[in-house]
């Protein structure tokens, strides 16, 4: 009989790979609120995940053995001008699902971001000091302290900027990138600001590795310091593309509501210990170019 994970950002890019990745050996419910989802190995739940109560009642009836909550507002220009509205999701409804898996005695995951840190010095280590410097970024970082507070036996993976399958969801960064190159615009990537690029699928596979045999903070990214210029060239080399129409820019020139950090890449070293093996960028693009990425 399999085991029952709760996902919840079912409907999310990293949603989508994580059900491919479990969905061989879990039975799946996965949780979308906004939208819904249609993968043949997972249960779709409509449910609001800042709703404490009904949540509390979806778990009751599931009985999962494990959860992983994906679910956020992780536009970081909404948060800036929405931080109520986003801090019920991203603080909020994630200390409620932490404490009911607590209560439950399950394994819980928690998704933070790379964004807790202030961007000044780059290759982060999980015990570096939070100083987040936009609204989504601090948010991130409390729902961390909260939820290692109420669950401390709760994992908390903090992820890189990522890309995977294209046709995962029409909002994900690959996807929207090769149809700008594909239709002959421009694009204008920065070469200032450095994250550790990791593939998606490489990520929902150390997630399922990883899951219930390691507690409190882990970095899951890629092992490369990559701007984001340096992956654009990486992505028109590996779908034979026109490198033209890629162009490097700065992050200073454009303004936003969010502020950007300059580089935010994370140390993997504690991840690699544990038996955590990311695919290089050029590896996991390769398998997506050639039809081999599920």
């Amino acid at each position: 009989m399999k085991k029952k994970l709760l996902l919840t950002g079912a409907s999310g890019f990293l949603g989508y790979h994580i059900l491919r990745v479990f969905a061989r050996d879990w039975e799946i419910y996965g949780i979308g609120n906004a939208k819904t989802f249609d993968f043949a190995g997972a249960t779709a739940i409509k449910c609001d995940i800042t709703n404490y109560i009904e949540l509390g009642n979806f778990m009751d009836d599931i009985e999962p053995d494990a959860v992983i909550h994906t679910a956020a507002i992780a536009d970081a220009n909404f948060c800036q001008q929405n931080p109520d509205l986003s801090y019920s999701v991203n603080v909020d409804a994630s200390k409620n699902l932490a404490g009911i898996c607590c209560d439950f005695q399950i394994p819980f995951v928690f998704t933070s971001t790379d964004l807790v840190f202030d961007g000044k010095k780059g290759m982060y280590q999980e015990e570096d000091e939070k100083s987040p410097v936009s609204v989504y970024g601090e948010q991130k970082a409390k729902a961390e302290d909260e939820i290692l507070k109420i669950y401390p036996e709760s994992t908390v993976f903090r992820l890189p900027i990522m890309f995977g399958y294209p046709q995962a969801s029409t909002g994900n960064y690959l996807h929207n990138f090769l149809n700008q190159v594909n239709n002959r615009q421009v694009a204008n990537l920065f070469n200032d600001e450095y994250r550790s690029v990791c593939g998606a699928k490489s990520i929902s596979e150390g997630i399922l590795q990883l899951l219930g045999k390691s507690s409190g903070v882990v970095h899951l990214a890629g092992k490369e310091r990559l701007s984001r210029y340096d992956f654009g060239m990486k992505a028109v080399a590996a779908f034979g593309l026109d490198p033209a129409f890629v162009k490097e820019s700065s992050q200073k020139e454009m303004k936003s509501a969010a502020p950007r950090p300059a580089d935010v890449s994370l140390n993997i070293n504690k991840a690699i210990n544990l038996g955590f093996l990311p695919l290089s960028v050029h590896e996991e693009l390769e398998q997506i170019v050639n039809g081999k990425y599920f």
